[in-house]
C-alpha cells in the first residue's frame, strides 16, 4: 500500500485537520454540468512529492521503549617513544556511549459517510440500493481514499521523525507549532530538529548561526538570506566547523531547506560566476555539490515549516541545515514497517465506513558529536 503511487483527484486535500471529518472535499466538484463522470477523468494537480526517506535517515526495525542501544567510539592514542627492556605499561580506554529508545503511539482514526458524497461527482462513485452507504470496494475508496491516505501517511513519518515534539503547543501557548492546528499531531515522539537543537545547546560549537532566520518578518527573513554571501559563508561555516569524522561517513551529505539551497545557488553565481548544477534523481528530489561534499534539498521541510511553525508574520527558523551521515539518524518502530497495516469496514448499523491504523514510533541520534546544524 505504502508504495502505491497511483491517484486519480482534483481535489483540495488536508489530512492535518480534524481526522474524523470526511477524507475529501467533493464540494467543489458538483456533476450539475455532467460532463464529468468519471473520477479517473479528473487530472490531479498537486500530488505530494515524497524525498527518499532512506536518503535521509536509517529504519531501525523491531525496537522497544527503552531498548538500550551502545555505540563504541574510538580507543585512546597509543604509542609512546620507546625505552628498551621493561617498557612501563598502559592503560587505554575506548570511547563507548549508551542511548535509550524512546517509542510513542500514533493512530489514524477516520470516518466516512456516503451522505458527504452525495452532489458531488463521487456520486457517480456509489453503490445502489441498500449498499449505497458502503464505500469499501468503490473506486472512490480504491482509486481516491486509500492512494491518498498512502500519501498522508508517509507525510506522518516525516512529520514525527523531523518535527515531532512531546511537548508541542501552540504559539499562543508559549510553543512553536502554528495556532489552531492540532498539536497532537505532533506529540508521539520527539523528532531529529528538537534532538539537534538540544546537542547545540549543550555545543555551541555545532551550531552554524543563520542570522536571517532572526528577522521580524517574512520577507526580511528571505531577503537577508539572499545578500551576497549570506549563502556560502554558512555552507563554509558548517564545512569548516563540522567533525572531520563526519567525512568518513557513508552517504554523509549537507541536507538543507530549499530557501537555504536557492539562496546558495544565487549566492555561487554572483559571487564565483559559475552556475551550480542541480541534478533531479527521483520523485523530484534535487541533489547538488559543494566544496565536493553532497548538498540534499529538503523541500519538505520548507513546506513544514510554513504549514507547522508560522506565527503569520515570520517563520520559525526557515532556513536550516544539517551536515551528517543518514546512518546516524535513526527512527524505529517495534514492527518490521513504520506504517502498519490499514483496518478498513463498513459498519451496517450506523451506516458508515472507517479506517484505522495504529502504532509506534521513535527517533534517535547516534554520535551527537557527529553532526553539525546551521540554523
Amino acid at each position: 500500500l505504502i508504495t502505491n503511487k497511483k491517484v486519480f483527484s482534483y481535489l483540495e486535500y488536508n489530512i492535518e485537520g480534524e481526522l474524523s471529518m470526511p477524507i475529501l472535499d467533493f464540494s467543489k466538484l458538483t456533476p450539475d454540468n455532467q460532463a464529468v463522470k468519471d473520477l479517473k477523468d479528473l487530472i490531479e494537480l498537486t500530488v505530494f512529492q515524497n524525498e527518499d526517506m532512506e536518503r535521509f535517515m536509517t529504519f531501525m526495525p523491531k525496537v522497544t521503549n527503552g531498548k538500550k542501544v551502545g555505540f563504541i567510539g574510538e580507543m585512546e592514542d597509543v604509542g609512546i617513544a620507546g625505552a628498551g627492556c621493561d617498557p612501563e605499561y598502559q592503560k587505554v580506554a575506548i570511547a563507548a556511549a549508551q542511548k535509550v529508545w524512546e517509542i510513542g503511539d500514533w493512530q489514524v482514526p477516520l470516518e466516512m459517510c456516503y451522505e458527504d458524497l452525495e452532489n458531488t461527482i463521487a456520486k457517480y462513485c456509489l453503490k445502489t440500493g441498500t449498499n449505497i452507504a458502503d464505500l469499501t470496494s468503490t473506486e472512490y475508496m480504491d482509486g481516491i481514499v486509500l492512494p491518498k491516505l498512502t500519501e498522508a501517511m508517509m507525510k506522518m513519518l516525516w512529520r514525527f521523525t523531523w518535527f515531532g515534539d512531546k511537548d508541542a503547543a501552540n504559539i499562543d501557548g508559549s510553543g512553536q507549532i502554528t495556532d489552531g492546528l492540532n498539536v497532537e499531531l505532533f506529540k508521539t515522539c520527539d523528532g531529529f530538529f528538537k534532538r539537534l537543537f538540544a546537542i547545540c545547546a549543550e555545543n555551541s560549537g555545532q551550531h552554524t548561526v543563520i542570522s536571517a532566520n532572526s528577522e521580524a518578518s517574512y520577507a526580511l527573513q528571505k531577503s537577508k538570506m539572499k545578500e551576497l554571501g549570506a549563502a556560502t559563508s554558512v555552507f563554509d561555516t558548517m564545512l569548516e566547523d563540522a567533525d572531520s569524522r563526519i567525512f568518513q561517513k557513508s552517504g554523509h551529505a549537507i541536507f538543507a531547506t530549499k530557501s537555504l539551497c536557492d539562496s546558495l545557488s544565487r549566492d555561487v553565481r554572483e559571487k564565483y560566476k559559475v552556475i551550480m548544477p542541480w541534478t533531479v534523481i527521483f520523485d523530484g528530489l534535487e541533489v547538488g555539490e559543494y566544496d565536493g561534499v553532497t548538498v540534499v534539498k529538503c523541500s519538505i521541510w520548507d513546506r513544514f515549516i510554513q504549514a507547522y511553525q508560522n506565527d503569520k508574520t515570520k517563520l520559525n527558523l526557515p532556513h536550516r541545515a544539517v551536515l551528517c551521515s543518514p546512518d546516524n539518524l535513526m527512527y524505529g518502530c517495534e514492527g518490521d514497517n513504520p506504517i502498519s497495516d490499514l483496518d478498513i469496514w463498513f459498519e451496517r448499523k450506523p451506516r458508515k465506513n472507517y479506517i484505522y491504523s495504529t502504532g509506534k514510533l521513535g527517533s534517535m541520534i547516534g554520535e551527537d558529536n557527529l553532526v553539525q546544524v546551521a540554523y
